[in-house]
């Protein structure tokens, strides 16, 4: 995909955003409520998206803290992308609103894949843990 300027002021509010942790906790709590909010439109980008805003959060409150900068940039770019009503395809048009979202999701997740799935595997062991014998 060709860069935007969208991309671009994303980019720059996620390295702001990820200077605070109340600012990392409000992105990653709405992009969570707006993946529910869209779930039949986005189908399984939704899962996706909640995945990233659900890592996004545990790095905040320090839970899960594996993560290298790199990644923490793209998935809070991607989550802010995402947020952004008036991108490159602004999301109020039906059918093609959310299309340049989910290739930011897709595009986000090939750069970042490696380190997602190490956090997936390790919430999947949080959740084992928790459950008890």
């Amino acid at each position: 995909m060709t860069a935007n300027p969208f991309r671009k002021q994303a980019s720059r509010r996620a390295e702001r955003i990820l200077r605070s942790a109340t600012a990392s906790r409000w992105l990653a709590k709405a992009a969570f409520n707006r993946s529910e909010q869209l779930q039949q439109r986005l189908g399984e980008a939704a899962g996706q998206l909640r995945l990233l805003a659900r890592m996004l959060l545990d790095w905040t409150t320090g839970r899960y803290r594996q993560v290298p900068w790199g990644t923490l940039l793209t998935i809070t770019g991607a989550l802010v992308y995402f947020l952004m009503p008036l991108d490159a395809i602004p999301d109020p048009i039906i059918g093609l609103g959310l299309l340049d979202d989910i290739g930011v999701l897709a595009k986000a997740w090939q750069f970042a894949g490696k380190n997602i799935e190490r956090y997936q595997q390790w919430r999947e062991n949080q959740d084992v843990s928790a459950a008890g014998p």
